[in-house]
Formats: C-alpha cells, structure tokens, sequence
C-alpha cells in the first residue's frame, strides 16, 4: 500500500507545479509527503523501495500568510520512521518547504567517516484538499564560511546615501579558514528562465580576494570569528547621520578600473574589467554569492550590455536572496536559496539582516536571516 502511495506522489507532484498560485484562504488543507534521500547516503530499505529519511524536523513556511507577530507563518513536524510526514489545516498558498539532517557517511576512498548534511528545499503550490508528494533530499555542501550579514539599505537620509554599505561573513568552524582567491558576487537582477536547470548562477559583479583560490594560506579567518567587507572603508557617518563607521573594518571592495579610492582595508578586488562600479547592491532586493573561486565564466552579454558571469553551483559555499517583499519572484535558483533575507526592510530605513544565530544555515534564508533594526559590523547585538 506504502508503494502504491509512492507511485501517486509523483504524479501529483508533477500535476501542482503546473497550477497557479492560489489566493484564498480556507484553513482546511492537508500536505502529505514523504522524504527520500537521493544523495546515497542513507541506506534503502528493501521493504520500502527508497531510503526514507527518517526522524527529521521539517518546517513549512507560506509565502502569502502571515501570523500575528507579523512574520510569515511557519509549521513544524517531523518524519516517521519511513520518511513519512504532514501537515493539516493549511490554507490554499505557495509554500517553501526545508528539511535537513546532519549525518555522518563513510568515504569510500579511505574508510573515514565525514560528518554531511543532505536536505531538500522546494516550493510547493497547496490547491487541493489533499496534497500528496515526495520531497528528494541531496547532499547539501556544508562550508564553514557564510554570510552572516547584509547591510543595504542605507541610513536615514532623504540624499540616495547607501554606499555604507557592506557584507560580514563569518567562520563557524574550530579551525581557520582561508579567505585566499575568494569571490564575492552579485546576482543577476532578473529570473533566468532556466533557473533550476542550469549548473551555475549568473552574476554581474565578481570581486576577489587575494591568494590563490582553495590552496591558498596567506589570509586566515579565526574560529568563530566574523570580517566586514566594507563598499568604502571610511567613517560614513560624518557625511550623513546614522550612517555606519566602517573606518576600522578588515575589507574594502575595491575597483581598479573605475579611479575608485583605496582606503586603508584590504581590498577584495573587481576581477570584471568590463564592470566599471563599485559593489553597489540594490537597496530592496538582491542576491550576494560567495564562492570558492576556483572557476567562473564569461556569459550572455544583455540587451543593455551587462557581461553576465557563469558561477558554477558546485564552487558555491553560500548565497542569499534579499527581498522587502516576500511575493516577489525568485531570482536565485533554490538549490543554492530557497527563500528571502531581509523582509520587510525598506529602502533608507538605517535597518539590516543577519542571520538568527552565527553560522545557522539551512540554505533558506526566510527561515535563517533575521531584520535588524540598525547594522552590526563585526559583531552580533
């Protein structure tokens, strides 16, 4: 009966991701699903026909509805032993659906056992009183080094100041890590049609730090330690009120083939000579990329002459979409982020989004980032 069951799943599946967003909301809906590992870290189990990921927390968030604090509504539950999951009394919406299980997997090519995550984030159209589906989880990379906070709002100011601007990543892991030959990027500020097809996400803006990229050692990061990279490493506050200082951080992005000052930081240097801006990013909605390094690719040229970069998803340690308005349409594949940091946060409001806790990553940024209301350097507050 189980296979059966199964056998549905994907038709259903395939059935909702053709429907339309629905917008009425009814409370009466019920999600079943079951989880199934893909990666081959999980054993199958014969009975079952699949490896069922077992006992695992899943969260589901509605794109639409929002509870009474204000934020978006989320619901919890956990797998059964088969993999097994649901979720009842849900209205008619869009829903980002994460789970994820720290795991450990024993390599093939020397017998050690390596600690891994495998998950799965989707989307999922509820239009129907019962809902059946299978959510296939992956390896998902696990890097040490994230984004930890975006700042790109700019301050109070009724003058178009934002070039106060920074990103902060940070080291969760007991050892160093190296910053050597590290890219950090700009999204492509539109949907690419073959979003969730393509083995790389498209950027506008590559900017680099020195060393060479993954055998450098000439830059550490600290254990547990975070490092700014500022738009312009100066005290900003004594050209507009409320604006950061970002006199004494580590990083500057710099661009030499724009006449761009070079402040006293480090630069983390535009790599793009096409590209002659500095790393501005939008004030409402955006994606920011960093990436081992290792390889990226000349692309399109747009219509309106931007020379888009090929990143490949397999050199992405991590990657956050921003937006104020959570219904706005993806621009970041979910394979890299399923949701939205940053929501709420309008332009010129002095507000910023870092995530819940340093290092707490579930490649969904609706559930990892919160809003800040004034920016935090270096420092968590």
């Amino acid at each position: 009966m189980r296979l059966l069951l199964i056998s549905f799943t994907l038709f259903f599946f395939a059935v909702a991701c053709q429907v339309k967003t629905p917008v009425q909301e009814d409370g009466s809906l019920t999600l079943r699903m079951v989880a199934q590992d893909t990666s081959g870290v999980l054993s199958v189990v014969p009975q079952l026909g699949y490896a069922p990921v077992a006992y695992t927390d899943v969260v589901l968030q509605s794109t639409k509805y929002y509870a009474d604090n204000g934020k978006l509504k989320e619901y919890y539950t956990q797998t059964d032993s088969a993999g097994f999951f649901e979720f009842e009394n849900l209205s008619a919406a869009e829903y980002l659906l994460t789970l994820f299980k720290d795991t450990t997997f024993i390599d093939p090519a020397n017998g050690k056992v390596v600690d891994v995550t495998i998950g799965s984030n989707e989307s999922i159209i509820l239009d129907r009183p019962n809902f059946l589906g299978a959510t296939k989880t992956r390896l998902l990379p696990k890097s040490p080094l994230v984004i930890n906070e975006i700042y790109y709002a700019g301050p109070i100011n009724n003058a178009h100041y934002f070039y106060d601007q920074y990103v902060e990543l940070y080291n969760s892991a007991d050892t160093a890590v190296y910053l050597d030959g590290k890219i950090v990027c700009r999204a492509r500020q539109a949907r690419p049609v073959n979003i969730d097809e393509v083995d790389y996400v498209q950027v506008i803006y590559v900017y680099q730090f020195p060393g060479v990229p993954v055998t450098g050692r000439s830059y550490p990061l600290e254990p547990e330690t975070f490092t700014v990279i500022a738009m312009d490493a100066v005290d900003h506050s004594a050209y507009i009120a409320g604006a950061a200082d970002l006199s004494g951080v580590d990083w500057e992005f710099y661009n030499p083939y724009a006449g761009d000052l070079d402040n006293p930081a480090g630069n983390v240097s535009n790599v793009i000579p096409e590209n002659s801006t500095d790393f501005m990013i939008n004030v409402v909605h955006n994606a920011i990329i960093l990436a081992d390094g290792s390889k990226y690719i000349y692309g399109e040229i747009s219509p309106t002459g931007y020379q888009y970069i090929h990143i490949p998803i397999e050199t992405i340690l991590d990657g956050v979409e921003y937006s104020a308005n959570p219904e706005k349409q993806k621009e970041l594949t979910y394979r890299v982020d399923a949701g939205f940091a940053g929501v709420g946060i309008g332009k010129y409001t002095g507000k910023s989004t870092q995530r819940r806790l340093p290092g707490y990553d579930t490649n969904n940024s609706s559930l990892d980032f919160i809003v800040l209301n004034h920016p935090t350097p270096g420092y968590q507050r």
